[in-house]
C-alpha cells in the first residue's frame, strides 16, 4: 500500500487585495494564477478608475471576485485602503495587478511567516533567492508592492494610509520598521514593464508620477536618516531614468498630457 505525506496546515482568514488601475493586459492572468493554485483566500480587486477594458475582464469573474471600483482614479494608496475595509481576512496579502507566475508556493511565502514564526510583517522580494529578516535598509525590497499584514494592524493606520498614494510602502516601510519583519524570496515571479502594458507617453508619465509621490512620502516623513534618504535618493535617480527615455524631453510630456 502506498502512503502519502503531506503536511496538513492550517490558516486563519486571509484576502488577497489587488489594485488595478488600466492593467488589461495582466489582471486576468494573475487573478487565473491565484484560482489555479487554489490557495484558499478571497480576492478582492480594487478597479481604480480604469479607463481600458479592466472592470470588463474583472466580469468575467463574476462570484470568484469581489470587484470593488472607483469612478476616478485614487491612487494605489486610497485603493488598498478601499480594499483593507472591506476585506473579511484577518491578513490581507497585497499584490500588484502586472504580476505573473503567482502560486501557492508564493502565497504561503508571504503568510506564513505571519501565521507561524511570529512575524508582524512580510515582504515579498521577486530578486531575492533567501529567506532574510530585515535588519538593514534597501529600497529594492522597501517599495516591494508584494505584502502580508495583520489587518488588525492596519486599521489604526487608514486614515493616514489613504493620501500616500505611490508612496504607500514608504509608509509602512516606516511604520513597521521596528517590527519583525521577514523579506520573502518568490521565485519565477516576473512583472511586467510599464512600456510592455502602456504606450511610451503614458508609461514615462506613470514613471515620473510614482516618483513624485514616492518623494513626497518621503518628505512627509521626517524620522529618514540620511544614509536612507541618500539610498532612496539613487534609486529613484535611476526610475526617473526609465520615464524620461520615452520621450524627448519632460515638456514634451507635459504638453502632451494636457
Amino acid at each position: 500500500m502506498t502512503q502519502n505525506n503531506y503536511l496538513k496546515i492550517v490558516l486563519p482568514s486571509i484576502s488577497v487585495i489587488i489594485p488595478a488601475y488600466n492593467e488589461e493586459k495582466t489582471i486576468g492572468g494573475i487573478i487565473e494564477s491565484i484560482l489555479k493554485s487554489k490557495f484558499p483566500c478571497e480576492i478582492i480587486v480594487v478597479n481604480d478608475g480604469s479607463t481600458d477594458k479592466t472592470l470588463e475582464i474583472l466580469k468575467k469573474f463574476k462570484r470568484k471576485v469581489v470587484v470593488l471600483s472607483n469612478a476616478k482614479n485614487q491612487g494605489k494608496a486610497s485603493a488598498l485602503v478601499k480594499g483593507i475595509k472591506k476585506a473579511k481576512g484577518e491578513i490581507v496579502v497585497f499584490l500588484d495587478a502586472d504580476l505573473s507566475g503567482i502560486n501557492q508556493f508564493h502565497l504561503l511565502s508571504l503568510v506564513m511567516p505571519l501565521t507561524e514564526c511570529g512575524y508582524r510583517a512580510c515582504i515579498g522580494y521577486l530578486g531575492a533567492t533567501e529567506k532574510l529578516e530585515i535588519k538593514g535598509f534597501n529600497p529594492l525590497w522597501i517599495l516591494s508592492g508584494q505584502r502580508a499584514y495583520f489587518k488588525k494592524d492596519l486599521l489604526p493606520l487608514l486614515p493616514q494610509l489613504k493620501n500616500f498614494g505611490y508612496g504607500i510602502e514608504i509608509y509602512l516601510y516606516n511604520k513597521f520598521k521596528n517590527q519583525k519583519t521577514l523579506l520573502a524570496p518568490l521565485p519565477n515571479v516576473n512583472h511586467l514593464l510599464k512600456a510592455d502594458k502602456h504606450s511610451k507617453k503614458d508609461a514615462a508619465f506613470s514613471y515620473l508620477k510614482e516618483t513624485a509621490e514616492i518623494i513626497n512620502a518621503i518628505a512627509g516623513i521626517n524620522n529618514f536618516k540620511p544614509k536612507e534618504i541618500a539610498m532612496l535618493k539613487k534609486y529613484l535617480a535611476k526610475y526617473i531614468k526609465k520615464g524620461k527615455k520615452y520621450v524627448s524631453s519632460l515638456k514634451d510630456l507635459l504638453i502632451e498630457k494636457k
